[in-house]
């Protein structure tokens, strides 16, 4: 095995353990702020008292800071998991060339997904919502 295939290896053995953490982190992040922050500890800040379509897009309209949050738990998230597909692939010792068509699909879901999370979000911050 060269020398460069083992580093990329360990490389993504290393964002497989962070983009762990940064999951747990995000995840704690979200559930505090929308569901203990603005609807036990105080449910009167949610404009009808529910956390409900209004509210998240009030929130994130306009509110760069959390755009950038959801944008790095979308990225870590689908990192996370296809990069956790990815290793399963390998476990079956497939072909090269089932390889290729394996990782060419993850690589396409994830751009996909990756880009569809930004529109989603950027239509958030600048209209209040997708339409």
């Amino acid at each position: 095995m060269s020398q460069a295939i083992a580093t990329r290896g360990a490389l993504f053995w290393l964002f497989q353990r962070l983009t762990g953490l940064f999951l747990a982190v995000f995840l704690f992040t979200h559930v505090y702020v929308l569901h203990w922050v603005f609807n036990f500890a105080n449910p009167t800040m949610a404009p009808t008292g529910f956390l409900d379509f209004s509210f998240v897009a009030q929130r994130l309209q306009g509110s760069m800071g959390w755009v950038i949050f959801y944008f790095c738990f979308i990225i870590s998230a689908l990192f996370h998991g296809l990069n956790g597909l990815w290793a399963i692939v390998l476990d079956f010792r497939p072909s090269r060339g089932i390889q290729t068509t394996w990782l060419s699909f993850l690589w396409a879901v994830g751009i996909l997904f990756s880009i569809w999370g930004f529109y989603t979000l950027h239509a958030f911050y600048s209209r209040g919502g997708v339409s």
